[in-house]
């Protein structure tokens, strides 16, 4: 007869307990970081969550974008763009430009063979053919242009220095026409239908909507807070803010062109971030170092996050399994594991409980300081 002692039990359980915990998944792709401080792009390996090289730049990155085959890097201080194969992590071509960029989106996202940047000085927006590396259309704005968004055929720009909107044909750069609206704005998205364009002022605490067919201003919506990320859910029929002055998002209602409710969402929330198969919106907290996990549905706190330093981009991984938070001064990385931050939302944990309880990280890595941009893309099939 075999003799079970209370060691040999504890000791089985244990075994049987680490045999059955399931290893966090991994996601095979390379983080790309723009680094002001090193003139460089950062180049982290997701698989394993560690840097694991440099691209050397003679010019500081201002934003990082990803087209169908490269990766490209734009530079006010180079008045450049670069291109660079995401396969070997070779700068393949370089492209100088007609003056400062301010921003840039690609004409359209499906082909992502025409990026459109606008310029600061002289004030234009042109269009750069990606495959020809050459400048094929460009036309001249009436000030700097500090956003920018593309919709299908239509793109829209705002240009603070005149408290104007301007329309235009994403294929030709036409203009259709020049909106007042008034106030400064510095923030700028089309409506997933492309009807309406939502434009944010943070002088004005509103968010003003103008028509896209006929450039008629449709409505003032006052805000809480200056206006500074906009941010929508997957289907576009909400619109999450941002911004001073108040220590919530702001949620807008872009078909109603109504200001809905407010969801607290931690000290100073900045950027944010959806993930699309929780529903979950992701916002990060300046002033306390904390990000900050929303239920879209229910408007609830499910989980807070202390990454630690000045948490600015945050970005989710394609599969939805992990959370990556870039620290904006030292280029630092949190990673936070969704299944493991949100499961003991999943049982019959009171909802104060759970709203006071920290959650982990999953880990973090080092990139590089002054982070201005970031980007996941997927690993090359070399």
């Amino acid at each position: 007869m075999t003799r079970f002692t209370r060691r040999t039990l504890l000791a089985s359980a244990l075994l049987s307990a680490c045999s059955t915990r399931k290893r966090a998944k991994r996601y095979a792709g390379w983080l790309f970081v723009a680094s002001g401080a090193e003139r460089a792009i950062a180049v982290a390996n997701l698989s394993d969550f560690r840097r694991m090289t440099t691209i050397p730049l003679a010019h500081a990155p201002d934003l990082l974008l990803a087209g169908q085959k490269h990766v490209y890097s734009l530079s006010g201080e180079g008045a450049e763009l670069l291109e660079i194969d995401p396969a070997t992590l070779k700068i393949t071509a370089r492209m100088p430009l007609p003056g400062k960029p301010l921003t840039a989106r690609f004409a359209d996202e499906h082909s992502a063979g025409i990026l459109l940047i606008t310029i600061e000085s002289p004030a234009q927006i042109i269009a750069l053919n990606l495959t020809n590396r050459t400048i094929v259309g460009r036309t001249p704005l009436p000030g700097p242009a500090v956003d920018l968004d593309v919709n299908g055929q239509n793109a829209a720009v705002a240009i603070p220095s005149q408290r104007a909107i301007v329309r235009l044909s994403a294929t030709d750069l036409k203009v259709a026409g020049t909106t007042s609206v008034g106030v400064p704005c510095q923030v700028l998205r089309f409506r997933n239908d492309g009807r309406t364009i939502l434009a944010g002022s943070a002088d004005a605490r509103q968010v003003v909507t103008v028509d896209v067919a006929s450039g008629a201003l449709l409505a003032r919506l006052p805000l809480p807070l200056a206006p500074s990320h906009f941010c929508f859910n997957s289907d576009g029929g909400q619109m999450f803010v941002t911004g001073a002055g108040q220590d919530s998002v702001t949620i807008v209602s872009p078909y109603q062109n109504e200001v809905g409710e407010t969801m607290l969402a931690g000290r100073t929330p900045d950027a944010m971030a959806i993930s699309i198969p929780r529903n979950l919106l992701l916002v990060t907290n300046r002033e306390t170092g904390d990000l900050t996990i929303l239920d879209i549905e229910t408007r609830h706190l499910s989980a807070s996050v202390h990454v630690g330093g000045v948490p600015g981009e945050v970005m989710v991984t394609p599969d939805g399994e992990y959370a990556l938070v870039l620290d904006r001064a030292s280029g630092s990385v949190s990673v936070v594991r969704l299944d493991t931050v949100l499961e003991p939302n999943k049982g019959d944990a009171p909802a104060a409980v759970v709203q006071l309880r920290t959650k982990p990280l999953f880990t973090t890595f080092a990139t590089a300081g002054d982070a201005r941009s970031a980007l996941i893309v997927p690993s090359p099939v070399v």
